[in-house]
């Protein structure tokens, strides 16, 4: 595991530092999606821009008020760098809301502007897969398999470290196919590809939560994202019967 990097003086911690470089690198990625759909890569990165604004200050503002008898006795501590001080669904909706707002100002076409924020989407997966890796979160089952990590002691399946390199095998497939697909389809592919990796990496998973006869709640997602999106391809693409 590698939870710090140290430069010189500096040490800084690899989960947020990878958060954010997928991010970025996300927004350039879906900068080159949105080229290939027609649209100016410029409107990607103030989308990503206001997005991190409006969802940053909803977060941090969501978790005071959450909980505020603590930020009372220390006012300033909202001001904190902290970035782990946030609400994620305060965060999430402020997010949400500027990309609609955004949509709307300039009247982007949605399918190809999903297109191109399904290869952020993918970006950033990946980069969250590879900073639980090397932070030992969301680890897996133990394994006697020889490519094994070693986790507390305890030889381990690397499950970070596969759903990385299946959401970078997604982010192949779907560059390679986004020219040939009819736009709103390259994130039906993301969707359908990313539940397909999480459907398999969480079999490895350890401590999943559990819902009904034992079934993995991961698992259950990912295989309703999956029939959804090759349902809504199956239906896009079929072509009428004839009389």
């Amino acid at each position: 595991m590698l939870p710090t990097i140290s430069l010189g003086f500096l040490s800084l911690p690899t989960y947020p530092l990878l958060l954010l470089l997928g991010y970025f690198f996300g927004l350039w990625f879906a900068s080159k999606a949105a080229e290939r759909r027609g649209l100016n890569p410029d409107h990607i990165y103030n989308i990503g821009f206001y997005a991190v604004i409006a969802g940053g200050v909803a977060g941090r503002l969501g978790h005071v008020i959450r909980y505020f008898p603590a930020y009372r006795l220390d006012p300033l501590s909202a001001l904190s760098p902290n970035v782990t001080a946030m609400e994620p669904l305060a965060a999430l909706a402020a997010a949400l809301i500027a990309l609609f707002w955004y949509q709307r100002k300039y009247r982007m076409p949605w399918p190809a502007l999903l297109d191109a924020l399904a290869g952020l989407g993918l970006v950033f997966l990946a980069a969250r897969a590879l900073a639980e890796g090397l932070n030992g979160l969301a680890f897996g089952e133990p394994t006697m398999a020889p490519w094994a990590i070693y986790q507390w002691q305890v030889a381990r399946h690397p499950v970070q470290f596969y759903e990385c390199f299946g959401v970078l095998v997604v982010i192949l497939w779907f560059w390679s196919l986004l020219r040939r697909l009819r736009p709103g389809f390259g994130a039906l592919l993301a969707v359908g590809g990313y539940a397909g990796v999480r459907l398999i990496v969480d079999a490895f998973r350890a401590e999943p939560v559990v819902v009904g006869d034992g079934f993995r709640l991961s698992q259950v997602v990912a295989w309703i994202a999956l029939l959804v999106a090759l349902l809504a391809f199956y239906q896009a693409t079929r072509t009428p019967s004839a009389g």
